[in-house]
């Protein structure tokens, strides 16, 4: 069904001339024991045990979390119920064992930072959409490309694009954006050169191993220059918030003035690193021939201009900076 036709109606619509479906299998004790149908049950049981046996010197609300906590580790480890509910089991569970109040949960659900990785995640979905971290990776790419090709500032290009997107989003979205534009570079690289030398050979493989090696690091290092690049920061943000109610909260830029400069050392040595262990002398001419400016200006240009994308994302990173969480 083509659920994006603004024709195709929202419920369905029971059509007379289709064959009615078979009939329900009749009910039986013997079709309720089922494994999912256990692990639902697990949760409660569970939750049940801890109640009634489980006893300690401090409030029954203490006995109460550790029954609850057990009732949702139970639905998340089987996965029996999906995801999104297990997620929000507390919102009911906590006010019907006297945990918290009802206000309190929901206020917990729509906290500052879970609403900061909300923006963070649409984010991602917006920017994949419109192929921005691709036109981001050509750009400076080519800019850092060098005539002839220069392997050490490829890869430089590479990773510190990987490293910019992720200081805005999750790092784990980041690198599952950027690897596949570092592997639609690679893949214009063969796989045996013409020359079927292992000379030929080597350095490719061995960029190619480097390129990987730095999407996959720079995300992280990345992430760690401001408090939208990973979950972690957030996270120690809100208890910080939490804990010192009365002291001065981090904001975006207590964080980066922080986290920027030593995300930077970390990143320069990392690329280092992968130049000494993967980048020889020769690198450059075994690449040449399969990889220039042509190439990349060509895949820009396929893509085309979309600023629109482009002017939300420089609005986003104006807004951030003079914020506190």
């Amino acid at each position: 069904m083509a659920y994006d036709d603004p024709k195709t109606p929202l419920l369905p619509v029971n059509d007379r001339n289709q064959p009615s479906s078979p009939p329900p299998p009749p009910f039986s004790l013997k079709s309720m024991a089922t494994l999912k149908n256990f692990c639902i049950l697990l949760g409660p049981l569970l939750c049940a045990v801890i109640c009634l046996c489980v006893t300690f010197d401090g409030p029954t609300t203490s006995r109460n979390m550790l029954a609850v906590t057990a009732w949702v580790f139970a639905w998340w480890l089987t996965e029996a119920v999906p995801m999104p509910i297990t997620s929000i089991a507390p919102l009911f569970l906590f006010p019907l064992f006297g945990i918290a109040s009802a206000d309190g949960v929901a206020r917990s659900y729509m906290d500052d930072v879970v609403t900061l990785l909300l923006g963070s995640f649409m984010l991602v979905l917006a920017v994949e959409r419109y192929n921005v971290h691709r036109r981001l990776a050509l750009n400076i790419t080519l800019r850092f490309c060098g005539e002839p090709v220069s392997p050490p500032f490829l890869l430089l290009g590479i990773c510190a694009t990987t490293a910019f997107v992720s200081m805005w989003m999750h790092n784990v979205a980041c690198a599952v954006m950027m690897m596949p534009v570092a592997t639609g570079i690679l893949q214009r690289l063969p796989v045996n050169p013409t020359d079927g030398s292992a000379r030929a050979a080597t350095p490719i493989n061995n960029f190619c191993r480097a390129v990987v090696l730095g999407v996959t690091y720079a995300a992280p290092i990345g992430g760690m220059s401001t408090l939208t690049g990973t979950g972690v920061n957030l996270i120690l943000a809100a208890i910080w918030k939490s804990s010192f109610p009365e002291a001065k909260p981090i904001s975006f830029n207590t964080w980066f003035f922080f986290g920027f400069p030593l995300a930077l050392l970390i990143f320069l040595a990392l690329w280092v690193i992968l130049c000494l262990l993967y980048l020889s002398k020769g690198s450059s001419m075994a690449l040449a021939a399969y990889l220039d400016k042509a190439h990349l200006k060509r895949e820009l240009d396929i893509l085309g201009k979309n600023l629109v994308i482009l002017f939300y994302f420089s609005g986003l990173i104006s807004l951030h900076v003079p914020q506190s969480i």
